[in-house]
């Protein structure tokens, strides 16, 4: 098989590390090594990995340069090292031993697609789907999860095309990532990885959702939960970055409207005025400029908020 190289980021997560790397150990892809990106962490991160796991190399940036610029860098070394197809993987993640090899085989195939995704479950419900293929719809603004919380056993997922694969576990070829100058980092966090498979796609390229892959994830052991002001700030800010780039018509923000309306609504009702805040915080800034939300907040998010249900 193609030399694959799995990009790990991590910022603060070494908690996350020893299941993510050990499950990448017992991979059964012939030839996968691994990079972990480090986010400039501040937890031990870096000497961890380094003492416990000596086959993996880590680039230390030194600094947080987020998901899309945390994930081009580690790409960029993975290509150096040999890599022909890539995973960018989350450390709150872990793979069964067939994985990758099942992402890799449809990207070796030259009529085959050039982004490939795996169904990803919750860590601690694997009966239930967190990802099992992406919906996008650029006349209304949808954007979503196919089958989210669904029971792996409903046939709600089937394998096939899918208009984007989320970036907690995005394999791609290495060739196309660099054609396509890898994620966009306007960004900031969220999104990136739809605006990745839209362009993909709109260079004719195929991008498919390969549910016999399997991924295991703590949903949002980052970024705090569900009514995080952070998390809410950035969602909206991103929405609107890629609706701007690729949605269509005059109603290509309906549902993004009508969406945060009612989760306005719930936040006020739960007393989350800090998102609330946040919310409307991301629609009175511009989505083209650098967003206003510092570091600062999101490490008060993170402390305070709890993790998604």
């Amino acid at each position: 098989m193609l030399r694959l190289g799995v990009v790990v980021l991590n910022w603060n997560g070494r908690e996350h590390l020893a299941p993510c790397l050990d499950s990448l150990r017992h991979s059964d892809h012939p030839d996968a090594f691994v990079v972990v990106v480090d986010n400039g962490s501040t937890d031990g991160s870096v000497d961890w990995v380094r003492q416990a796991h000596p086959e993996v190399e880590v680039l230390s940036l030194g600094e947080n340069r987020r998901f899309a610029g945390g994930n081009n860098a580690g790409a960029e070394l993975a290509i150096e090292r040999g890599a022909q197809n890539l995973l960018l993987l989350n450390n709150d993640t872990t793979v069964a031993p067939s994985t990758l090899r099942r992402l890799s085989e449809p990207l070796e195939d030259p009529a085959g697609p050039a982004v490939t995704g795996p169904r990803i479950v919750y860590a601690d419900a694997v009966d239930r789907i967190w990802y099992g293929g992406g919906h996008f719809d650029p006349w209304t603004g949808y954007v979503a999860h196919r089958a989210l919380r669904r029971r792996v056993d409903a046939g709600a997922d089937p394998g096939g095309p899918t208009d984007w694969v989320t970036g907690c576990a995005l394999a791609t070829r290495a060739r196309v990532y660099r054609e396509l100058g890898g994620l966009d980092e306007d960004y900031y966090i969220y999104a990136e990885d739809v605006d990745y498979c839209l362009r993909a796609r709109a260079r004719g390229w195929k991008v498919e959702y390969v549910p016999a892959a399997v991924v295991r994830h703590a949903v949002s052991a980052t970024v705090g939960g569900a009514a995080s002001a952070f998390k809410v700030y950035h969602r909206v800010r991103s929405r609107r970055l890629l609706l701007r780039r690729h949605g269509r018509g005059p109603l290509r923000g309906l549902w993004p409207a009508v969406e945060d309306l009612a989760r306005a609504a719930a936040l006020i009702t739960q007393g989350h005025g800090d998102a609330v805040r946040a919310l409307w915080r991301a629609h009175r800034d511009r989505p083209d400029t650098p967003p206003t939300f510092t570091p600062d907040d999101l490490l008060r998010a993170v402390r305070r908020e709890p993790e998604d249900a």
